[in-house]
């Protein structure tokens, strides 16, 4: 199906800030240069398909239906769909002295830029409801997208508000698990964790089970090599550990749904 996009709201003012753009984008195939910059704040809501996000700071994060993201100002970044048919999205942009002051106070930054809800259709509604669909004046429907926000990092994101500077057991768990020939077992061991508790734990927190967040890596990387060099199929498959060609196009295909060279071509 094409894509469409859909523009609910457009620039409702108030003095605290501003909501720029709300609308929702469906079928988005991705496309997005690496990496783009914007002016403002805006938040992603995924609710249909899989992808990646990256950004200047070296992180990497899988995303499926029921994860957040959110763009900071001037953050190099760059989140896009990896599988057939792409995603759905629903987005807020916005601004002013309002988000200002959250930034200042460290309640809007760089440590906390995606996240997980459960239910996301009702997240969306309520949206809907308080936001774009309220006729309430725009001072009230831009408190409600505030408090919106907030519960957004508050159930999605942890105790944003005193994180811990250092990586902590899922950061590094997402690292290991990225690297070609990562076993889950031996992650859990490494991070002294039980087995069945590490799988639980993760899950909770990515929205996916440890060895498919593994072959989704390995999948971006796959994917990043034969956007950005000339590397064989099978040279790229032996580097990140795949047993041969034909293994590895055939996983590249369930993930992305189009094979390694449809893929490099641009299909």
């Amino acid at each position: 199906m094409p894509k469409t996009w859909d523009r609910l709201l457009e620039q409702l003012r108030c003095p605290l800030g501003r909501l720029v753009e709300i609308g929702v984008v469906r079928n988005s195939e991705g496309g997005m240069a690496r990496f783009r910059y914007l002016r403002r704040f805006a938040l992603i809501l995924i609710t249909r398909g899989e992808g990646i996000y990256e950004d200047e700071m070296g992180r990497q994060r899988s995303l499926v239906a029921g994860d957040w993201v959110l763009v900071l100002p001037e953050l190099g970044h760059s989140y896009r769909p990896l599988v057939a048919g792409g995603w759905d999205e629903f987005y807020v942009m916005f601004e002013g002295p309002l988000f200002e002051l959250w930034r200042e106070r460290g309640m809007l930054g760089t440590d906390h830029v995606a996240g997980h809800l459960h239910g996301i259709d009702q997240w969306v509604d309520r949206l809907r409801r308080e936001v774009v669909e309220s006729d309430r004046s725009a001072t009230s429907r831009i408190c409600a997208f505030q408090h919106f926000l907030a519960e957004v990092l508050e159930e999605g994101g942890g105790d944003w508000s005193s994180a811990p500077s250092g990586p902590g057991w899922f950061a590094e768990a997402c690292r290991l698990l990225s690297r070609p020939g990562a076993e889950v077992k031996r992650v859990a061991a490494t991070l002294e964790l039980n087995y069945e508790t590490f799988r639980r734990r993760f899950r909770e927190h990515a929205g996916m089970p440890p060895h498919r967040y593994h072959r989704q890596q390995l999948i971006n990387r796959a994917a990043r090599l034969l956007e950005t060099t000339d590397m064989k199929s099978a040279d790229i498959a032996s580097s990140l550990g795949f047993c041969d060609e034909p293994y590895f196009s055939r996983v590249f295909r369930q993930v992305t749904g189009r094979t390694p060279s449809d893929y490099r071509r641009g299909r």
